[in-house]
C-alpha cells in the first residue's frame, strides 16, 4: 500500500510536531551537540531535494539519537516512532505527543502504530524509525526484524539513512551517569527512492537495510582512539560484560570506576577514556566490549546446543501497565534454549514434574525492552510482563540467549 492520498490541511497541522516546542528544543540540541560533542554532519545534496512523505532510518547507539537526527535534518520536522514505555508518565507523554511521536510496542507488530505512520506520511510528514528497535548493547548493529522491510515496502516512499559514529561511546547503554563528551559524526544519505522500493522484493529490501545500517563503533575506535571524558569509564560495564574469559564463569565480572574484575579468579581489565580495554597484570581479556560481548553470546550458544540447557534465577514478576493494581509475584525464572518459564513461589523449578505458571516462547524474538542490571519487559498476550531477576546482572543473559537463538536460526537458514 503505497502512500498516495494526501491528508487535508487541518489534519496535516495536527499530525506534524508542534513548531512552538520542536524549534526551541532543536536549537538547544544543536547548541549542546556542537559544544559537547563537536558534532559533524554531512548531508547528501539529494536529501534536501526530497519533498513530501519521507521515512528516515538510523542506527541506534544511544539516547542522543533522536536529537542528532532532528538537528541533522533541519529545517524538516520529524515524527519519531517511539517505545510506549516513554508514554507511561504524564509529563513525557504530554511532550512526546506535542512532538508528534508515534507510540509503538517494542518487538511485536503494532497495527495502531502502523496506522499512525501511514496517516503521518499521507500528511506529507517525515517519520523516523530505528530498525534495531532498541539502543545497541555493545556498539554494534543489533538484529533487524524483517517487519521493517515489510513496512518500507508497504509505505513505498523515499527513505533517508542517518548513520552515526561516536554516539555509543558518548552515551553507552550500560553507563552509570549521563553522557561522556567526545566526538560524534553523522552522515545523511538518500538510501532508496520510491521507485527503487516498489521494484524491490521484501527480502532484497531486508538485505539492503541490514547492510546499510551495519556499524561497529569499537572497531573504528581501535583506529581513531578518540577520548570520551568521564570519571567512570568502566562504571556499569558489568551490566553487559558478565562472563570471565579466564575461568569461564558466568555473572562473574564486577566493575568499579576504571576496571572490570572477576570475583572468582581476579582476572582484570582496565578501561580508559577511549572506552578500550587492556589487561590488568597477566589478565586474559578481550580488547573491547563488542568483542567480549560477542564471545559471551558464542559461549552461550555452545551451551544451548547441549541437551538440558537451563539457567534459573529468583525473580519478581509484575505488570507495569496494569490498571487494576495487580500485585507482583515472586518465584523462579528459568531460561531454556527455546522458552522462558516462570515458577511461582514454593514450586521447585528443578523438579521435572513441576508445572510453570507461565511459558513464553522465545522463537522469532529479536530483543527485549530492558533496564540492564535491573529488569526486562516482554510483550505477551496483549500485556507487558516485567521480570526483575536476582542478580540484576542476569538480565543480559536473556538478551544473549535471544541473540544466540537468532544466530542459530540464521545459520540453519543458510545451511
Amino acid at each position: 500500500m503505497a502512500v498516495s492520498r494526501s491528508a487535508p490541511e487541518s489534519e496535516k497541522s495536527r499530525l506534524h510536531p508542534a513548531a512552538w516546542l520542536y524549534w526551541p528544543l532543536c536549537l538547544l540540541g544543536w547548541l549542546l551537540l556542537h559544544v559537547l560533542f563537536r558534532l559533524r554532519v554531512r548531508v547528501e545534496p539529494a536529501v534536501r531535494k526530497v519533498k513530501g512523505p519521507l521515512i528516515l532510518m538510523g542506527n541506534h547507539p544511544s539516547y542522543l539519537d533522536p536529537v542528532i537526527m532532528a538537528v541533522s535534518l533541519l529545517p524538516r520536522r520529524i515524527s519519531f516512532l517511539t517505545s510506549r514505555d516513554f508514554f507511561r508518565k504524564r509529563l513525557p507523554r504530554f511532550m512526546l505527543r506535542r512532538l508528534g511521536a508515534i507510540p509503538k510496542t517494542q518487538f511485536r507488530t503494532d497495527m495502531q502504530a502502523i496506522k499512525s505512520v501511514l496517516l503521518t506520511l499521507r500528511a506529507d510528514g517525515a517519520v523516523a524509525i530505528y530498525p534495531e528497535g532498541q539502543r545497541s548493547l555493545d556498539g554494534c548493529l543489533q538484529p533487524v526484524d524483517e517487519a521493517i522491510a515489510k513496512l518500507v515496502k508497504k509505505m513505498a516512499c523515499p527513505v533517508v539513512l542517518v548513520k552515526e559514529q561516536g554516539a555509543y561511546l558518548a552515551w553507552p547503554r550500560w553507563a552509570n551517569g549521563l553522557f561522556r563528551p567526545g566526538r560524534i559524526a553523522v552522515s545523511v544519505t538518500l538510501f532508496m527512492t520510491a521507485e527503487q522500493i516498489i521494484a524491490s522484493s521484501v527480502d532484497a529490501l531486508q538485505r539492503r537495510i541490514v547492510s546499510a545500517l551495519a556499524y561497529d563503533e569499537y572497531q573504528l575506535q581501535q583506529q581513531n582512539r578518540f577520548r570520551y571524558r568521564t570519571r567512570e569509564p568502566a562504571g556499569g560495564m558489568d551490566k553487559i560484560i558478565h562472563q570471565c574469559p579466564a575461568c569461564r564463569r558466568e555473572l562473574a565480572m564486577v566493575s568499579d570506576t576504571r576496571s572490570l574484575t572477576c570475583r572468582f579468579c581476579q582476572n582484570q581489565a582496565i578501561v580508559d577514556q577511549t572506552g578500550l580495554l587492556r589487561p590488568g597484570g597477566q589478565g586474559r581479556i578481550w580488547p573491547d566490549l563488542a568483542r567480549w560481548h560477542q564471545w559471551q553470546v558464542d559461549q552461550l550458544r555452545l551451551q544451548m546446543d547441549k541437551p538440558g540447557f537451563r539457567r534459573g534465577y529468583p525473580t519478581r514478576l509484575s505488570w507495569p501497565d496494569s490498571q487494576e493494581g495487580r500485585q507482583p509475584l515472586d518465584g523462579t525464572l528459568v531460561l531454556t534454549g527455546e522458552s522462558l518459564l516462570f515458577y511461582g513461589s514454593g514450586i521447585q523449578a528443578d523438579d521435572p514434574q513441576a508445572e510453570p505458571c507461565l511459558t513464553v516462547k522465545l522463537e522469532h524474538r529479536t530483543g527485549i525492552s530492558a533496564e540492564f542490571g535491573s529488569y526486562f519487559d516482554l510483550a505477551y498476550n496483549d500485556q507487558v510482563l516485567r521480570f526483575s531477576p536476582e542478580p540484576g546482572q542476569a538480565v543480559v543473559i536473556l538478551a544473549d540467549v535471544i541473540l544466540a537463538l537468532g544466530s542459530r536460526s540464521r545459520t540453519r537458514a543458510n545451511a
